[in-house]
């Protein structure tokens, strides 16, 4: 159980991620000032590669971060779950392959 609300919920649905998931994760993590604001949504799609494994290993070092399963294997499936679970304030999704620069949350909350 989720003791603190955090103020973002970020939401990655992805699927055999194992070359850029260390890359994404790394981004959200290194966020300036947000690092205890956050909670990651990791919905798998039963990823064959090691993006589990590689997951694992971040799970282990940050109570923030959650996985679901989606066994639909699609984006949009995926998303909905992590929807289902989040709890932030504002939702953020962002792709199991991209990278985000350090300012990104602060600029989201910005705009908004």
């Amino acid at each position: 159980m989720r003791n603190n609300k955090p103020l973002f919920s970020i939401i990655l649905p992805i699927r055999n991620e194992e070359k850029k998931i260390s890359l994404v994760l790394d981004s959200i993590i290194s966020q300036t000032g947000y690092l205890d604001k956050i909670e990651i949504i990791i919905c798998d799609g039963l990823s064959t590669d090691s993006t589990y494994d590689i997951i694992n290993k971040y799970k282990k070092e940050y109570s923030f971060i959650y996985v679901i399963d989606n066994p639909n294997k699609i984006v949009s499936s995926g998303f909905n779950l992590g929807l289902n679970q989040a709890i932030g304030n504002f939702i953020v999704r962002i792709d199991g392959h991209c990278e985000i620069p350090p300012n990104y949350l602060e600029y989201c909350l910005e705009l908004f």
